[in-house]
Formats: structure tokens, sequence, C-alpha cells
């Protein structure tokens, strides 16, 4: 009860911690070489799609339903932990049998969900703008060689690969999901100890060295990514997007702390 009802306060029912965690946040999207807030269409989209209460917002359910579906919103990794433990304890109903404090939880059930919904919104507007941005460097990389929609190619691993819009979209959420924390990628026993009085949403770190490794990873990669055009000309479509991601994580964790600091 105590754990869970410090983090209540210092997460949702917190208006600095939402600040940080929508800046923190976009600052993922930047270390994966995607500049924050470049694309006011990916904005708009990413804004539309976002499920609170605020005005603009749930104009784009379907997308939002096929991002849940693809696994790249609503995993807020401190939401996850948070929801679990609030799990763990029955919280907001053992605590209110008493009429009291039934009485004094009810207006606070409301503000607590308002904070959540809020919380899960702030981390889901820069999945889904970066899910965009990816999908879109992805099509344009490949548009450069002359692979457009329909197109066939054949990747390092030999695969044969038609370019749709459907592997567009999956290939994007692949990214997100991994280069981005996601509660449905922590282990079982780092979510186990949120039931213990040490560490606090301890989900997070173990994303960010999850993340940060394969943000790496990633650009690497797409910097050796090859592809065979039927002229049986080899190409290298990626290297630029790796270029970027290796840049952008090179200065979101060296120049960015000490800029927030100063």
């Amino acid at each position: 009860y105590p754990k869970a009802t410090s983090q209540i306060a210092k997460t949702i029912l917190s208006p600095v911690t939402h600040m940080r965690n929508f800046f923190s946040a976009g600052a993922f999207a930047a270390a994966n070489g995607i500049i924050p807030m470049a694309d006011p269409a990916a904005v708009k989209q990413a804004y539309q799609a976002l499920q609170t209460g605020l005005k603009g917002t749930r104009m784009q359910n379907d997308l939002y339903d096929k991002l849940v579906k693809l696994g790249v919103v609503n995993t807020n990794v401190r939401i996850g932990d948070l929801s679990r433990l609030l799990e763990d304890v029955n919280f907001g109903s053992t605590m209110s049998s008493e009429r009291g404090l039934r009485l004094l939880l009810k207006p606070l059930s409301k503000i607590k969900q308002i904070g959540q919904d809020l919380y899960t919104a702030e981390d889901d507007f820069w999945k889904i703008y970066s899910w965009a941005i990816e999908k879109s460097r992805l099509a344009k990389a490949f548009e450069k060689q002359g692979l457009v929609r329909g197109k066939w190619f054949k990747d390092a691993a030999g695969k044969q690969i038609k370019l749709t819009e459907d592997w567009l979209e999956k290939e994007a959420a692949d990214i997100v999901r991994n280069n981005i924390p996601n509660y449905a990628y922590v282990s079982d026993f780092v979510k186990g100890l949120r039931q213990y009085p040490v560490g606090n949403f301890v989900s997070f770190p173990a994303e960010i060295m999850r993340t940060g490794t394969n943000i790496v990873q990633r650009g690497l990669d797409e910097m050796l990514y090859s592809v065979t055009l039927p002229n049986k000309k080899v190409v290298y479509p990626l290297r630029s997007i790796g270029l970027q991601r290796l840049t952008g994580m090179a200065i979101t964790t060296s120049a960015v702390p000490y800029a927030a600091v100063a």
C-alpha cells in the first residue's frame, strides 16, 4: 500500500511528472534519429489517435486499434508497473471498505483515472509519432532505389519480400517495440520486483538498457543492410537511416543530458 500510494502521487497525480514524462518520451524518438515535432502531419496523426478526453483526440480510433494489435501503444513501462502493483493489493477496493474511506477515495478515483489516461497518452503520442516517421523514411529509402509498393526484392538473408503497406507498418512497429521502452518486453523477474520495498519503477531502467542496446544494434544493421534488386544489383537502402539513428543516439546520450541540466 505505501509503495502503490507513493507511486500514484509521484506519477499520475504529479503535474511536474506529466511534463517530464512527455519530454523524456520525446528523447527516445531523438535517440532513434527522429527530430521531435519536425513533421506536422505525423504530429497531427499522433495527437488525433490519442485516447483521452482532450479536444481533437479520438479522431483516428482505427489507427489506434491497429497500433494496439501491433504492440506499439498502451505499453507505458511505469504505468505497467503501477497497474500491476495496484492489482496486487486490490487498491481502492479493500481500502474503501469503511464508509469514510470509500467516500474519500470516490472522487480521487476519477482523478486517478484521468491522470493515468494522460500519462499513457504522453507516451503513446511519441510512439505513434515515431511509428509514422519510421514507416515514412523506410518507404522513402526504398523508393530511392526504385522499390515502390508492389515491387519485390531479396534481403541479405536471401528472403524474397514484397514491399507493401502492411510490410512497412509491421517493420516500423517492430522498430518502435524494440527501440522504445515497452512493458511487454520486461522480464517476469524484473516485473516481480515491484512487490518489494526496494527500487522504484524497476522496469524502466531495465528497458533503457534493452532499448539502448537495440538502438545501436539496429543502426549498425541498417548501415550494413543490403538488398538485391530484380536486375541483380546489390544496394544499401537503409544506410542513411542507420547513420541518422546512430547520430541521434550519440547526441541524445551525450549532449542532451548536459544541455538539460544547464
